[in-house]
């Protein structure tokens, strides 16, 4: 038998094991392909023909024991016609990829069968018994060499190549008896199987690299079709790389949109696009997070352009083209945040005047002196007032008193600082917020504003100069801490300077604290106490816009 000289010392069985063990590592790894089943077939024919080998390697072993030569060698023989049924079973596999049919199968046990029972049992000739244990493994390895030889194009596929001149080797060992009486090294039979083993591992190579190169074509398609899709999209669309924010891809809208040289898109990056990168690294942020993000707002700016304009993004993170990539389509929402940013203008400021208005001004001033106490800073809320306002509408017209106090409010912007909050707190009265400045410095900015208003003049309809003048009161920081209450106090000290003649600035003392106790009835310190002009509001916004025309509300 093929492999009968191995079992003939403990280290030619370990090393056999091993050998059939990687076969059976192969066979495993390419039971799938087009011809795995075939090959797993002729797996399980060489195990049996190994089996048989080893059964008549240790035959004497049951003659010992009294078992019958006949049963013992219908054993045998049982095992070489099912190695080669299994065999020929294989080789339909291999060249049909489907079962051998079952009137094949059934003749060919059936003749086999016949002849062992005749070879043991009546003819109880030894010579026949050997020919037949010869020549049927034979048959059933000759098919499955046929089957391999005939696949179409072999010679493309080296793995198929190699099982074939395996399969041959197996054939010619079991040739060799028939031919020559020497006997072929033992370690051969093993090299072939070994031989065997190595073509499945590159059928199996060959199938993955053919898998590769498949999935690569439906990859290079889906990329086609991403691309096309893109391009097409009504929206500006661009896919950047993750690892380095690269830009990859950029359809007709977004080169438009973002100003770009569609030929020199690798010299561009998506970060470079954004004006804001607290917003960029909170886009980044959320991606972390949830792999996409829908309708987030960004400001960006092109390459060249000075003019930042807004879109609303909706990202993804996705592969393309063997990257992980971001894929953005944009939305131009620039006059839509226009159009919202002229809504809270005029609901945060005052029409006529343009500075912010009463509510705005207790709401953004409240979180200021929060912020100053935490930090131990100094502020200061001032109260103007225009003098003898009614007279001067009265004389000129209330067109002239708009123009008075538009006058006014310019002169306190021009005056102060940018983180300086300025109302019109109602009527012809302006409230101010001086941030991390002293006592004696509110009092020096109150001074400047009341000769800067002093020095100015706005002309009536027909050309003649109109001065007018304001009283100033100022409430310093260390007193209280509530919004409400400095204004008040502002409002006490403003009023102390029109009884001492108008034009004049005073600063919120305790006399002035004192004479308001006397006047309330000592009722101040936790009460909030209401101006007269606001006494019929109950806190609401104010509107005292006579004259006004309606191109004042008109979009920037």
């Amino acid at each position: 038998m093929l492999f009968f000289d191995i079992f003939g010392s403990p280290s030619r069985w370990v090393l056999s094991l091993l050998i059939f063990v990687f076969l059976a590592v192969s066979t495993f790894a390419v039971r799938k392909l087009k011809i795995g089943r075939g090959l797993t077939f002729l797996f399980y024919g060489l195990v049996l023909v190994f089996i048989t080998s080893l059964a008549q390697s240790y035959a004497g072993f049951f003659y010992e024991r009294a078992v019958s030569v006949q049963i013992l060698t219908l054993a045998e023989m049982l095992l070489v016609l099912t190695s080669a049924v299994i065999l020929v079973m294989a080789s339909s596999w291999i060249l049909m990829n489907e079962a051998l049919n079952i009137n094949i199968v059934f003749g060919f046990v059936s003749i086999g069968l016949l002849l062992i029972l005749y070879a043991i049992f009546v003819a109880n000739d030894a010579a026949i018994i050997t020919n037949i244990r010869q020549i049927l493994p034979i048959v059933g390895m000759s098919y499955v060499f046929l089957s391999l030889v005939s696949r179409p194009k072999i010679w493309r596929h080296l793995g198929e190549m190699i099982a074939g001149a395996a399969v041959a080797g197996l054939i010619a060992l079991m040739l060799w008896p028939l031919l020559s009486i020497q006997k072929y090294p033992w370690y051969l039979p093993i090299d072939i199987v070994m031989l065997l083993a190595f073509s499945y591992y590159l059928l199996y190579q060959q199938d993955l690299q053919r898998k590769i190169l498949q999935y690569q074509g439906i990859l290079r398609r889906t990329n086609k079709n991403i691309e096309s899709i893109i391009k097409a999209s009504p929206f500006p669309i661009i896919i950047s790389r993750l690892s380095d924010d690269a830009l990859l891809l950029a359809n007709n809208n977004a080169v438009k949109t973002f100003g770009l040289a569609e030929d020199q898109l690798a010299r561009y990056h998506f970060k470079d696009f954004f004006v804001d990168y607290e917003n960029r690294k909170k886009l980044t942020e959320r991606l972390e997070k949830n792999k996409e993000v829908h309708d987030f707002e960004i400001l960006v700016k092109t390459p060249t352009g000075n003019t930042p304009f807004w879109l609303l993004a909706s990202v993804n993170v996705m592969d393309y083209n063997n990257d992980v990539v971001l894929y953005s389509a944009f939305q131009d929402i620039t006059s839509r945040k226009r159009r919202e940013s002229l809504l809270q203008s005029q609901a945060d400021r005052d029409p006529l005047t343009s500075v912010y208005n009463r509510r705005y001004f207790e709401d953004k001033v409240a979180k200021k002196i929060n912020i100053a106490h935490q930090q131990n800073e100094p502020f200061a809320i001032l109260m103007l007032d225009a003098d003898h306002f009614k007279n001067v509408n009265d004389t000129y017209g209330h067109k002239i008193g708009d123009k008075v106090l538009m006058e006014l409010a310019a002169i306190c912007e021009r005056s102060l600082r940018p983180d300086d909050v300025i109302a019109r707190y109602g009527g012809e009265e302006f409230v101010v917020f001086l941030n991390k400045v002293s006592s004696d410095i509110a009092q020096m900015i109150a001074e400047r504003l009341r000769k800067a208003v002093a020095d100015a003049l706005v002309y009536s309809d027909d050309d003649k100069p109109v001065h007018f003048t304001v009283s100033i009161g100022v409430a310093p920081s260390g007193i209280s801490d509530n919004v409400n209450l400095m204004i008040k106090m502002a409002d006490d000290a403003m009023y102390k300077a029109k009884e001492n003649g108008r034009n004049r600035v005073e600063v919120y003392t305790n006399e002035i604290a004192n004479n308001q106790r006397t006047e309330n009835g000592g009722m101040y310190k936790n009460e909030r106490m209401i101006h007269p002009v606001f006494a019929q509001e109950d806190n609401a916004e104010i509107s005292l816009l006579d004259g006004i025309e309606t191109n004042h509300m008109t979009e920037d």
